[in-house]
């Protein structure tokens, strides 16, 4: 009897021990098995003219390089071997938010006022836009963004206000902040952005109003730059400035 009270003393200890390991899971956590994280307001950086430590990578750097000097522009800029040759195309969204090709890589074909190119898929998401004058909705994602501008100028959020984003400037966005850059004026502006963390856009998860819905704190975060779009730009919230975009 005490030889088997030993024996499931044992056991028990080994299946203790095994649970405080955690689950026996080798699996990753894909994105929308993940909960909702819950938004800062806005980028506590600015637009700055140097580029942020934490976007500094060599790829970037050559394609900002040989834009610079002239070597490439919106039309000739070439993707690396990771996007799809099929992908190769300027894409727009429809009113419904669906993906087309924008004819002639021209925004005016654009139903939306802007189009983007994929550049690099791996081992760093890189695109380009360029972009009429238009709307665009506030978001968030869990991976740091940055930017860096090709052409023209518009307003961005940053540090819980709207702060000018200029030709020659870099712009930082953590992951889970706030970040919204309407195009003002019919000058449009273009900007070069990537992941510098990050690869393979399949697997990110963009977060607008609708994706917080309820869940109170979240919901905030996007009323308040409701907010500060309203105090700063004189807009209303995405969707409800038709008339100021058409001008």
């Amino acid at each position: 009897m005490m030889k088997l009270k030993m024996l499931f003393g044992l056991a028990a200890l080994t299946s203790t021990a095994v649970m405080a390991q955690g689950p026996q899971c080798n699996h990753a956590q894909l994105p929308y098995q993940q909960m909702t994280p819950v938004p800062y307001d806005s980028t506590p950086y600015v637009p700055q003219n140097t580029m942020p430590e934490q976007c500094r990578n060599p790829e970037i750097e050559a394609y900002i390089a040989d834009w610079e000097a002239g070597k490439i522009d919106f039309n000739t800029i070439k993707p690396n071997d990771s996007i799809a040759a099929d992908q190769r195309f300027c894409k727009t969204l429809d009113d419904h938010g669906n993906v087309l090709e924008a004819k002639n890589c021209d925004p005016k074909n654009s139903p939306v006022g802007y189009i983007w190119k994929e550049l690099s898929d791996s081992p760093m998401v890189i695109g380009i836009t360029n972009g009429l004058k238009s709307d665009h909705e506030p978001h968030f994602h869990g991976q740091p963004e940055c930017y860096y501008v090709v052409n023209g100028t518009s307003k961005t959020l940053a540090n819980n206000k709207f702060e000018t984003l200029a030709k020659g400037q870099y712009f930082y966005i953590p992951g889970a902040h706030i970040h919204n850059t309407p195009i003002l004026n019919k000058e449009g502006l273009g900007v070069f952005y990537w992941y510098p963390n990050n690869a393979h856009f399949d697997g990110f998860k963009y977060y607008w109003r609708k994706d917080v819905k309820n869940l109170r704190v979240a919901e905030e975060a996007f009323d308040r730059v409701d907010a500060i779009r309203k105090r700063d730009l004189n807009l209303g919230p995405y969707g409800t400035n038709e008339a100021f975009f058409k001008k």
